[in-house]
């Protein structure tokens, strides 16, 4: 009953965020980065997100099992499984994914960060379970499924960020090297060692913590900025012309001393550290 009455909460500050947005956001420009807008796209993101797992089921068994079971902690493959994950997932995001992160000048605000990538990480990862438990719904073996549920977020997750995310929500954060970087070293081995782990074991909750680790590293990495933060040109992702624009990752002009690349190999400092390659608005 009172995960009925949660989830319902949830989909009706969903539905009042996209009422409000749609009224009196709709038509506003996008020409920089608003960060009050992005924060009331995560929120409708984050709301869809929650609602799904519950009508697939998915909440109830974050809640109604257990975190991981006796069995299980006296499993010595369990055991090394759950370290080697963890182990992936804190180097992976909390240090590879924040290390080639240009975050331009965004200041730091650990706390906004940190609550938006709780919301942003538990919301993905409800996504995540949900299609696993659709996928595991076919007429298929449960290996066959979790594959099915790869296949179908390996399309999702790159699209869904570079055509909208990276855009609307997240501010850049990437450049054409970056988003190399982290997609073959972080969020591609995060599905390819995750959904068999969940497939396996079927521990829900640790499924979801690691997004949730992921996503709180990664907003923090770049700095999210909170929603009372100016609007600014500078953290505005720029796309491509193309029928359906995608974002291109910041591009200088030398980014062996552009002052916002210096993971760049052989970079060697900023040309004019009293220059930035765009100002703020």
């Amino acid at each position: 009953m009172l995960l009925t009455i949660f989830a319902a909460c949830v989909a009706i500050t969903g539905l009042t965020i996209a009422v409000i947005f749609n009224t009196k956001y709709k038509d506003h420009p996008w020409d920089m980065y608003y960060p009050k807008l992005a924060w009331m796209r995560g929120g409708m993101y984050f709301c869809f997100c929650y609602t799904l797992s519950y009508l697939t089921g998915g909440m109830e068994l974050i809640l109604s099992n257990p975190i991981a079971t006796a069995e299980q902690l006296a499993n010595p493959n369990w055991v090394w499984y759950t370290i080697g994950i963890a182990t992936f997932v804190v180097g992976a995001y909390t240090f590879l994914w924040t290390y080639f992160t240009p975050v331009f000048e965004r200041k730091k605000n650990t706390l906004a960060s940190a609550v938006f990538g709780f919301l942003w990480g538990s919301s993905s990862g409800q996504l995540f379970l949900s299609v696993w438990l659709l996928c595991q719904m076919l007429p298929i073996p449960a290996w066959a499924g979790s594959v099915a549920a790869f296949v179908l977020l390996a399309m999702y997750q790159p699209n869904w960020h570079n055509v909208y995310w990276d855009h609307y929500i997240a501010p850049e954060h990437d450049t054409p090297m970056t988003q190399v970087i982290k997609a073959t070293c972080c969020h591609i081995p995060n599905l390819i060692i995750l959904l068999p782990y969940l497939t396996i074991y079927e521990n829900y909750a640790i499924f979801v913590l690691t997004q949730v680790v992921a996503c709180m590293s990664a907003a923090i990495g770049m700095r999210f900025p909170g929603w009372w933060v100016k609007p600014s040109r500078l953290n505005y992702a720029v796309r491509t012309d193309a029928k359906i624009p995608r974002c291109t990752g910041y591009i200088p002009k030398d980014p062996k001393t552009d002052p916002y690349t210096p993971f760049y190999p052989g970079w060697k400092g900023p040309a004019n550290k009293d220059k930035a390659a765009t100002v703020d608005a």
